[in-house]
């Protein structure tokens, strides 16, 4: 079955444009709504770099085209507990982090920027964040072309930072003194904010 409305089973709904079908030619085309954080992760596991590594959010929304999930969003606390400038582990609780964002490489241009401005939209009606930070990873070879787009602030590069990594992979936590593995240079990322106290960078993309 494909996923047509939100809902917690459900196999991986794609574009019926692979078989030849109908695909939008406008981001206009695109219906945009609050879901679910499982139904976001259909959309991560298919498209995201990630997959479907967990993570946790506040709020997530979906895209959608003729009924059908075409990408993803989710905002949450930020990771950092410290932003100089902006936030302090006593003031964090203000702010928000997009944690995840993809679409279908089916989506038309301009998708992703009509995507983040409605959520950021709705956002800002019903929980009031004091603005928003999100990341572009270079390792994956991102630049954050599409937050510059819709009026982010660039702040530069996250401080160097390495990661031990085991069989392979990257131990996300526990000890590494005598256990058999390598560091390795983390990617850094680049460091996007739109600030709205005392509307510093007010968002009014339609």
């Amino acid at each position: 079955m494909s996923l047509r409305a939100d809902s917690s089973v459900a196999e991986l709904p794609l574009f019926q444009g692979e078989d030849g079908g109908a695909i939008p030619t406008s981001a206009l085309q695109l219906k945009f709504k609050k879901v679910e954080h499982i139904t976001a992760m259909i959309a991560y596991k298919e498209w995201h770099y990630l997959g479907d590594t967990d993570f946790i959010s506040q709020f997530d929304f979906g895209c959608y085209w003729d009924g059908l999930l075409n990408g993803a969003i989710s905002y949450g606390p930020p990771n950092a507990t410290d932003l100089n400038g902006y936030w302090d582990r006593h003031t964090q609780s203000g702010w928000m982090e997009i944690k995840r964002l993809v679409m279908s490489p089916m989506c038309p241009k301009n998708s992703e920027s009509r995507f983040i401005g409605f959520t950021i939209r709705r956002l800002r009606k019903i929980a009031n964040p004091h603005g928003i930070v999100t990341y572009a990873d270079s390792g994956q070879g991102h630049v954050g072309t599409i937050y510059k787009a819709v009026g982010f602030n660039y702040i530069g590069l996250t401080k160097k930072k390495m990661d031990f990594l085991v069989g392979g992979k990257i131990q996300q936590r526990g000890k590494t003194k005598g256990v058999d593995g390598e560091w390795i240079d983390r990617s850094r990322k680049h460091l996007f904010i739109k600030d709205f106290r005392n509307n510093k960078h007010p968002f009014d993309i339609s």
